[in-house]
This record gives structure tokens, C-alpha cells and sequence, in this order.
């Protein structure tokens, strides 16, 4: 059963965002001591970036895990498909910039009750997706359009 991470160099990217952003924030908030709506705005900001951090450290805790029944998110927030329950699968580009150079994927897995999703800084992401568009055909899954141009952008077939 092969076992899949995110690598560190992508998670310690979110760690410096998130920790930057809670300085930032609670910085003017802890040593100007602002009032009014100024201290509700840095609050809800330093807020925002604490979750963003805790965001950070389950991703980076997680392992993705696939075996014949099914796949799982080992770690904090844990969750289970098993292949027998997938109901739908979509694979989505979010791009960065104008010219769609840069951006990342990422794979939602439903079975009605439970969701499960990946993006694709995960080791073996391609892997991981080949998999479950494997599982889902096999399930009758219907694959919308992006997702079978995302899978065949990974280099996997999504249409057999």
C-alpha cells in the first residue's frame, strides 16, 4: 500500500506565508493597541492567517494512503473513500496567472456522506489520480470534460 506526503519544500512555503501574516498582523495589534474597527480588522486578519498556518501543519502531517479498497488521508482530519462508495471525482486547474503557466491541480473525491481532496503537491500526485479515475470509471462515474482534459494534462487516461 503505497503511502504519499507532501513535500516539505511545499509545506515550509505555507509555513513562512502563515507566520509572516500573523506578524504582521499581530504585531501593530499586540504593540499599538488599536480600537474601534482597526483592532477588529488586524484581529480578524491575524485570524485568518493563524487558520491558513494550521492549514499548513495538517497538510504537511498527512499522508495519503491507497490500497485496493480504497484511498485514505492518514493524520489530522483523517478521512476514508473506499473505492466501493466513490460516487464522483473531479479534477480541477487553478491557475496563477494570466498566461495559465502556472497553478495547481486539485482531485475531490465524493461519495455522497464524505469528501476527500488532494492537490497537487503531493508526492505522486499523478499516481494518486490515475487511481481514482481507474476507480471511478470502474464505478460508472461520469467525468465531466475538465476533469478528463486535467487527467489526460497528467498524463492519464480518463476516458477507456
Amino acid at each position: 500500500m503505497p503511502l504519499y506526503r507532501y513535500p516539505a519544500a511545499a509545506t515550509a512555503a505555507d509555513y513562512a506565508r502563515g507566520l509572516g501574516g500573523i506578524a504582521l498582523t499581530a504585531g501593530p495589534f499586540f504593540l499599538l493597541a488599536p480600537s474601534g474597527p482597526l483592532a477588529w480588522i488586524l484581529a480578524a486578519c491575524m485570524l485568518l492567517f493563524l487558520v491558513y498556518f494550521v492549514r499548513a501543519v495538517v497538510r504537511h502531517l498527512t499522508r495519503i494512503e491507497l490500497s485496493e479498497a480504497g484511498i485514505a488521508a492518514l493524520g489530522p482530519f483523517g478521512r476514508a473513500i473506499p473505492w466501493d462508495e466513490l460516487r464522483s471525482m473531479k479534477l480541477n486547474y487553478f491557475t496563477t496567472r494570466s498566461d495559465r503557466s502556472g497553478g495547481w491541480m486539485q482531485l475531490d473525491l465524493g461519495t455522497g456522506q464524505r469528501a476527500l481532496s488532494v492537490d497537487s503537491r503531493l508526492e505522486g500526485f499523478a499516481e494518486v489520480a490515475g487511481a481514482a479515475a481507474q476507480q471511478a470509471r470502474r464505478r460508472g462515474c461520469h467525468l465531466d470534460e475538465t476533469t478528463l482534459s486535467n487527467l489526460k494534462a497528467l498524463g492519464v487516461r480518463g476516458d477507456d
